[in-house]
């Protein structure tokens, strides 16, 4: 499997963190919550953005 630059060689299991219902898009974070509904994929991606930089401002990370 290729690597980011800067990543060590391990085995990364990358998913999909975006997905569509009939209610609309949706994002998964890393701390198992589901994010959602938008309208679009690119809102759902922006939303995304927002909600990390919110995570790394807060220094909430997941302790497990």
């Amino acid at each position: 499997m290729r690597t980011r630059t800067g990543e060590a060689v391990r085995p990364w299991f990358r998913t999909n963190r975006y997905y569509h219902t009939n209610e609309g898009w949706w994002f998964l974070t890393r701390e198992k919550t589901e994010e959602g509904p938008f309208d679009s994929q690119s809102e759902a991606e922006n939303e995304l953005t927002l909600y990390i930089r919110k995570v790394n401002q807060v220094g909430n990370y997941p302790t497990s």
